[in-house]
C-alpha cells in the first residue's frame, strides 16, 4: 500500500468517525493539557448547546469554556478539572452555562485524561450534554415533596417515622406539641423513653412483630407527654425494600384519653348492672340458641351449689345445676328448642335438691331477637316456688273450708306481691282484683270491676289490643293447671305505658268443660323491658359506629360515607330525618347528605338551615352538641319558629363536625311526629359518629390534594416547556400505544415529521429569542389544524415537529401535510436569509403504514425521517410522502 493510499484510508476513517461523533446527542471535545500540541477539537453540537459555531470557538478551550460557565459555578467546575488532571480520575460534574442568547442551561461534563499515541501529549477527552429538562423535573419533585411535607405538618394526628431499631427519623409538628419537645430533641432518639414504663415491653413486642406477612399493627399505650400521662392509639406500618426487609416504621397516632375515660365509666356501669344481675332473687341465665350456657347469676349458682365454670360453656340440660330426671332433661331440651324458634316458654318443673328433697321451680325461657327477627340469645329465669306452692296448697285448703269468708280470701290475695284477679269470660269483665292493682297500675279494684269492656280494651296498647279479641278461644284448649303467660303494654292511670306479664289458668268450667272464669296474676316487668331495649340500642349503636368506621377506612368517596352515615343513624335511632349540613365561609351552607322516612312532611331544601340562623357557633367550636327535647319550650325567635314549623320539627339534636379547629358542618337529627326525650347514649353516639365523619372529611381532602398533585406532575412530564405541546417522551409513549392498537385492528397509521427550513440561519439572523417565538407560533398553528382527539402534535426535537395520525391513510396524511405547509407560510414570519422563500417555510416527510409484526415504531420514524430528507434534497418548502408496504 502506498503512502498516498494509506493517507486516503486514514482520511476516510477519520471522516467516518467524525460523522459518528457528530451524531452523538451532546458536545464531544478534545482539549490538550500540556504544550506539546495545540490541536483541539469540539463537535458541531456546540451550536445547538450554546448557540456558537465550532469555527468561532476560541482555541484556548478552557478559557472559552469558563467564559460561558455561570459565574457561581466556575470555581467548582475548574476545581473538578484540576482534580482530574492531578489524579487522573474521570471527570463528572454538573453545572450551569449561559448560552449566547443569554439563556441559562444545566449541563453534565464527563471526561477522561488520555495519553496520546506519541506518549507525551495529554488531552482531556469528554462529552457535554444538556440536562436542563431533568433538572426542571427534579425541581418540580422537590416542590411536590415540600408540599406533601407541609400537609403532614398540618395534620392533627401524631405522625412519626423511625428506623427498625426504634430511632426516630421524622416527627410532625403535632407530635412535637403533644410531647412538648422540639424536633431536634426527638430525631435520632429512641421512642422508648416517651412510652409509659409499664407498657414498654408490650409496645416493643407488638412493634417487633411487624413483618412482610404482618405489615401493620394497632396498639394502645400510655405515653409521657407535656400534659402528663395520656392514653394514645397508634397504627404502625412497616416499609419494606424489594427483598422484603423492613427498612422503616411509619406511625400515625392520636390522643384517646377521653375515650379511655368513657370506657372506664362504661366498665363501672357494667359492674353495677352485673351486681344487680347477681343479686336478684330469681335464677337468671343467658343461653345461646343451641342451649349452651353463656352466663348464670350468682343466685342460680348458690342455689345449685356449683361454680360458674361447671355450667358456663355446657348444655343447659346437662349442666350440674341440680339432680334432674331424664324426663326433666328432655322437657328442658324441648323448651329451649321452642324458644330458639321464637316462642316464649314458661312452666313449673320439679327437681331434686342437694338434700334430695323435691323443689318446685317456676321456669321460663324467652328469646331475644335482632332487627331481622332472628333469635340471637335466650334468657332463662327461674325461682324456687316450693314454699309458694306449699302456701298456695294451704290456701286452697283454707278456701275449701272457709269459702264463705271473703275477708279471709282478701287477706290472702293482698299478701301476694302481684295483682291477682278473677276474670269472667261470659261477662267480659273482672269480678275480683286484689289491692295491688292500685300499687301497680293506679286503679282501684272497683274501677276495674265496674269498667265498661271497651274502656278495658282501650287501656291496652294499640299494638297489643288483639289480645282482647276472642278471649274464650285463647283458653278453650288450656288444660287444668296449665299456665298461659302473656306480655303486653297497659296504660297506667297517670298515662304512662307499663309492660306487664300475665300468668293465667282456668279457674272454673261449665258442665261441658268450657272455661268460664280465669284466675290470673299480673307482674310489672317495665324495668326489665327498658333494660332490654337499652341493651339493644347500645348494641345497635356500637354496631353502627363499627360500620361507619369500616366504611371510612374502605372508601375515599366522601359522598358515599356521608350517605351511609345518615341512613344508618336514622335506622338506628328511628328518627324522622337525619342530615349533614355543610357550612360555607359566608355563613350559608347546603345539605351534603340527608335521609328521611318515606312519609316525612317535606325534604330539607333550604340553603340556610334553621338551627344556623342565630350564627352563635361558640358551643359548636368547642365540640358541644345542642339537644332540644321539645322545640315549643325553647326560646327561639319568631322567624326561627316559622321555619321549624315549616318542617314540623318537634325535637332535634345538633352535633358539630369539627375538622381540626375548623367547623366543617353539623350532624342534625329531627323528630317530627312528637317531642322526644333524647337519651344520653344517643347524644354520645352522634358525637362519636361526628368524629368519624370528620376523619372521613380529612382523608378525602388529603386524597383530592394528592390526586391533583399527581395529575399536575403527569402533565408537566409530558409537555414541552417552550411550545406547550407534547414532548418527545409523550410522542414515544403515544406512538408505541397506537402502534399496538392499530396492529390489532389492522388500520392505517400515518406519521408526519417536519422541521423549519434553514432554522440555524434564522437564529443567526434574528437571535434565539426570536427563534423560540417562531417555534411557539408554529406549535400554536399546529394545534389549530390538528384537532381530532386521537391525533397528537409533538415537538420532536429542536426545530423538528411530529404529527401522529391514527386511522389515517397516505392520502389523508398528505392532505394534513399540505394544510400544515400552507398554514405556516400564511403565518408570514419573515426569514430574510432563507434560500427558498422570504418567509419561514417547512419541509415535511409523510409516511403511512398498516402496523404489523415485520416492522416496529422506530422503523416508521426512520421512514418519515428519510422522506423528510428527500423533501429537503428536492428543494425544501415541500413534502415527500411514502406509503410503506411490507411483504405478506
Amino acid at each position: 500500500m502506498s503512502r498516498k493510499q494509506a493517507q486516503e484510508q486514514l482520511s476516510e476513517a477519520e471522516q467516518k468517525y467524525r460523522t459518528l461523533v457528530e451524531q452523538i446527542p451532546g458536545v464531544v471535545y478534545v482539549s490538550p493539557i500540556n504544550d506539546t500540541t495545540k490541536e483541539a477539537y469540539i463537535s458541531p453540537q456546540l451550536q445547538q448547546l450554546l448557540g456558537i459555531a465550532p469555527e468561532d470557538w476560541n482555541s484556548g478551550f478552557f478559557k472559552s469554556w469558563l467564559d460561558f460557565t455561570h459565574p457561581d459555578d466556575r470555581d467548582r467546575f475548574w476545581q473538578a478539572v484540576k482534580t482530574t488532571i492531578d489524579t487522573g480520575e474521570p471527570l463528572s460534574v454538573e453545572y450551569r452555562m449561559i448560552r449566547r442568547d443569554g439563556k441559562t442551561i444545566w449541563v453534565r461534563n464527563q471526561a477522561n485524561l488520555v495519553l496520546c499515541a506519541d506518549g507525551e501529549t495529554q488531552v482531556l477527552q469528554g462529552l457535554v450534554f444538556d440536562i436542563s429538562e431533568r433538572k426542571q423535573v427534579e425541581a418540580s419533585l422537590q416542590e411536590s415533596e415540600a408540599r406533601y411535607r407541609a400537609i403532614l405538618e398540618d395534620q392533627t394526628e401524631l405522625i412519626a417515622r423511625c428506623l427498625p431499631d426504634g430511632t426516630f427519623t421524622y416527627v410532625n409538628e403535632a407530635f412535637c406539641r403533644f410531647f412538648g419537645l422540639k424536633q431536634e430533641e426527638i430525631i435520632a432518639q429512641h421512642y422508648e423513653p416517651i412510652v409509659f414504663e409499664e407498657d414498654r415491653e408490650r409496645v416493643l413486642s407488638l412493634v417487633n412483630s411487624i413483618s412482610l406477612e404482618n405489615p401493620m399493627t394497632t396498639l394502645e399505650n400510655r405515653a409521657i407527654t407535656c400534659q402528663g400521662i395520656r392514653w394514645t392509639q397508634w397504627i404502625v406500618r412497616g416499609i419494606f425494600d424489594d427483598r422484603g426487609t423492613i427498612v422503616e416504621l411509619q406511625s400515625v397516632g392520636r390522643d384517646v384519653t377521653d375515650l379511655k375515660l368513657v370506657e372506664q365509666a362504661l366498665s363501672e356501669n357494667e359492674q353495677k348492672f352485673r351486681a344487680i344481675f347477681n343479686q336478684t332473687i330469681q335464677f337468671i341465665g343467658l343461653l345461646q340458641p343451641d342451649g349452651i350456657v353463656l352466663e348464670a347469676n350468682q343466685t342460680a349458682l348458690d342455689f345449685a351449689g356449683v361454680a360458674r365454670e361447671e355450667v358456663v360453656g355446657k348444655l343447659f340440660w346437662e349442666a350440674k345445676w341440680w339432680t334432674n330426671s331424664p324426663n326433666t332433661q328432655s322437657q328442658l331440651k324441648a323448651a329451649i328448642a321452642d324458644a330458639a324458634n321464637g316462642e316464649s316458654i314458661r312452666y313449673e318443673v320439679e327437681v331434686l335438691g342437694r338434700d334430695r328433697e323435691a323443689i318446685a321451680i317456676d321456669f321460663s325461657v324467652r328469646p331475644i331477637l335482632d332487627e331481622t327477627g332472628r333469635v340471637t340469645l335466650l334468657i332463662s329465669e327461674g325461682r324456687d316456688i316450693t314454699e309458694y306452692q306449699a302456701a298456695l296448697h294451704e290456701r286452697y285448703k283454707a278456701e275449701e273450708a272457709l269459702r264463705s269468708s271473703q275477708d279471709f280470701l282478701q287477706k290472702v290475695a293482698n299478701s301476694v306481691p302481684h295483682i291477682l284477679y278473677l276474670f269472667d269470660l261470659l261477662k267480659g269483665t273482672s269480678v275480683y282484683l286484689n289491692e295491688k292493682s292500685v300499687t301497680v297500675l293506679g286503679y282501684s279494684p272497683e274501677e276495674f270491676c265496674n269498667a265498661d269492656p271497651q274502656w278495658f280494651i282501650n287501656c291496652f296498647h294499640p299494638d297489643d289490643q288483639h289480645l282482647c279479641h276472642n278471649l274464650s278461644t285463647r283458653f278453650v284448649h288450656l288444660q287444668d293447671n296449665e299456665v298461659l303467660s302473656t306480655e303486653y303494654r297497659f296504660r297506667h292511670k297517670n298515662g304512662e305505658w307499663r309492660w306487664l306479664n300475665t300468668r293465667e289458668v282456668v279457674f272454673t268450667r261449665d258442665a261441658n268443660g268450657t272455661p268460664t272464669q280465669i284466675l290470673g296474676s299480673v307482674e310489672d316487668i317495665s324495668t326489665r323491658k327498658e333494660a332490654e331495649v337499652m341493651l339493644r340500642q347500645q348494641a345497635e349503636g356500637e354496631r353502627l359506629i363499627t360500620e361507619v368506621t369500616q366504611q371510612i377506612r374502605q372508601s375515599l368517596n366522601l359522598e358515599e360515607v356521608l350517605n351511609t352515615t345518615v341512613n344508618s343513624i336514622r335506622q338506628c335511632l328511628g328518627s324522622d330525618s337525619v342530615a349533614i349540613y355543610q357550612l360555607e365561609s359566608d355563613g350559608n351552607g347546603h345539605f351534603a347528605a340527608e335521609s328521611v322516612r318515606d312519609d316525612y312532611p317535606q325534604r330539607l331544601e333550604l340553603t340556610m338551615h334553621p338551627f344556623s340562623l342565630n350564627r352563635d357557633f361558640s358551643d359548636y367550636y368547642q365540640g358541644l352538641p345542642k339537644v332540644f327535647h321539645e322545640i315549643q319550650e325553647s326560646d327561639f325567635s319568631a322567624n326561627l319558629f316559622e321555619l321549624l314549623q315549616l318542617y314540623q320539627i318537634k325535637a332535634a339534636i345538633i352535633v358539630p363536625i369539627l375538622n381540626g379547629d375548623h367547623l366543617w358542618g353539623l350532624l342534625i337529627v329531627h323528630q317530627c311526629v312528637a317531642p322526644r326525650y333524647w337519651q344520653e347514649f344517643e347524644v354520645n353516639l352522634l358525637q362519636q359518629l361526628a368524629s368519624q365523619v370528620a376523619i372521613a372529611i380529612h382523608q378525602s381532602v388529603l386524597y383530592q390534594q394528592v390526586q391533583a398533585a399527581n395529575e399536575e406532575l403527569q402533565r408537566l412530564a409530558t409537555l414541552d416547556g417552550l411550545t406547550q405541546i407534547a414532548n418527545r417522551r409523550r410522542f414515544d409513549e403515544y406512538l408505541e400505544a397506537e402502534w399496538h392498537r392499530l396492529k390489532r385492528e389492522q388500520v392505517s397509521l400515518s406519521l408526519i415529521l417536519f422541521d423549519v427550513d434553514f432554522f440555524k440561519l434564522y437564529n443567526d439572523t434574528y437571535g434565539h429569542l426570536a427563534g423560540d417565538d417562531c417555534l411557539r407560533q408554529l406549535a400554536s398553528a399546529l394545534k389549530n389544524i390538528v384537532k381530532r382527539p386521537a391525533d397528537l402534535v409533538a415537538r420532536y426535537g429542536g426545530e423538528e415537529f411530529a404529527v401522529i395520525l391514527p386511522n389515517t391513510n397516505i392520502q389523508g396524511a398528505i392532505c394534513v401535510a399540505q394544510i400544515i405547509g400552507q398554514a405556516i407560510r400564511d403565518l408570514a414570519i419573515p426569514h430574510a436569509q432563507s434560500r427558498v422563500c422570504d418567509r419561514v417555510t417547512v419541509s415535511l416527510g409523510v409516511v403511512s403504514i398498516v402496523p404489523n409484526s415485520e416492522i416496529s415504531p422506530p422503523d416508521l420514524i426512520n421512514a418519515a425521517d428519510k422522506a423528510l430528507y428527500i423533501a429537503k434534497q428536492q428543494g425544501r418548502d415541500r413534502f415527500h410522502a411514502v406509503s410503506v408496504v411490507t411483504p405478506s
